[in-house]
């Protein structure tokens, strides 16, 4: 009678031979439920998930590599001579990421660990690293939404001309603290830098702590108190099409408008860009679970591609509204004049040097031409 081929043996094996660096750790079943503590992590819909629902097994190994990817490795039912190599599901993750991930199932692989080491890199893990980073991109988006949705922090310029940040967030009141905002007594959760402080030094504390702040993930706004000498710029209405907001940037009067419409445009509840990527998660994921088998995968990577560009875009769209309301805060700390001054300053540079005569060091050969 043939003998069954040794699972241990192959899996060590098999993990010499696999890109980066993994180890194998083997695991036997003294009983039928000692199968399930790991089968449960199984992501497959495959052969896998059929031999682990259908049958004992006595022994199972698990293969970690590199990223986090583990291989769960176990014999093929009536196939002596046979193994079946499927992947696990990275653990910590809440079950509805998986939502709209095609499974990487697994395959059957002959003994020679040489050749299923090279069928497992061909067809295996391409598909495996795939979904992983559809779904470490979906938990990532989720907890940046969720960062944005529980860090606010919006300062204020005061009609004394101090400095104020109001936040409930205890991760956001550390930064403003480490940045010298002092906490109110008379009002909770709101902080304010020292009056005694400089124009300039106090720009400069806020732009630090402010660029530490939408680092990590906190919604930051900057306006003025009602009040103050330069009045805040009235909410721009919600709007729901990026050509509506396109109009609404060209007609802007000054910086505060253009840092309102661009607030709309990122407002994880009614902005435009959310909106859009909730439509294409949408379209996805009923690409993934109704579309032709032969092509979901294709579309699964066009989605992919479709929601890298939009992070990239809603990135920077924020990394351009966080700059203009620097520009802003730094034009009411110094007054609208500064632009004047600046343009006039450039203006008399420019005409002192058109008007200076023409250096003779330009024209090695002035003595010669005289």
């Amino acid at each position: 009678m043939l003998q069954r081929a040794d699972l241990s043996a192959f899996a060590t094996a098999l993990a010499e031979r696999l890109p980066g660096t993994w180890t194998s750790q083997y695991h036997a079943h003294a009983a039928y439920r000692d199968q399930f503590p790991i089968a449960e992590d199984l992501w497959d819909m495959g052969h896998a998930n059929w031999a682990v629902s259908e049958f004992v097994l006595d022994h199972a190994a698990v293969l970690t590599g590199p990223n986090g990817m583990r291989l769960y490795a176990i014999d093929r039912p009536f196939k002596q001579r046979e193994f079946i190599v499927a992947t696990l599901a990275p653990p910590g993750l809440e079950g509805h990421l998986f939502h709209g991930v095609q499974e990487p199932n697994g395959i059957t692989v002959g003994t020679d660990p040489v050749r299923a080491a090279a069928t497992v890199c061909r067809r295996l893990l391409p598909r495996y690293e795939e979904a992983l980073a559809h779904v470490r991109r979906k938990a990532a988006e989720e907890q940046a939404a969720a960062t944005r949705r529980a860090a606010r922090v919006a300062f204020a310029w005061q009609t004394d001309g101090t400095l104020t940040a109001a936040t409930e967030r205890p991760g956001a009141a550390e930064h403003l603290e480490r940045s010298g905002f002092q906490r109110d007594p008379r009002e909770p959760g709101v902080f304010a830098l020292s009056s005694t402080l400089s124009a300039a030094e106090r720009d400069t504390r806020l732009r630090t702590v402010a660029l530490q702040l939408g680092a990590l993930g906190a919604d930051v706004s900057i306006g003025h108190a009602p009040g103050s000498t330069v009045q805040p710029t009235a909410a721009v209405p919600a709007s729901a099409s990026l050509t509506e907001l396109a109009h609404q940037v060209a007609g802007a009067s000054d910086l505060h408008e253009v840092v309102a419409v661009l607030d709309q445009t990122l407002d994880p509840r009614t902005g435009a860009l959310p909106a859009l990527e909730g439509i294409v998660h949408q379209a996805a994921g009923r690409a993934a679970d109704t579309g032709p088998p032969a092509l979901r995968c294709e579309l699964t990577a066009a989605f992919n591609a479709i929601t890298t560009r939009l992070q990239h875009l809603t990135r920077d769209l924020a990394e351009l509204r966080l700059g203009l309301g620097e520009i802003a805060v730094l034009t009411h700390a110094h007054g609208e004049h500064v632009w004047a001054d600046l343009l006039s300053h450039r203006h008399q540079t420019i005409t002192r040097a058109a008007m200076a005569p023409p250096s003779t060091a330009a024209f090695p050969n002035a003595a010669q031409r005289r």
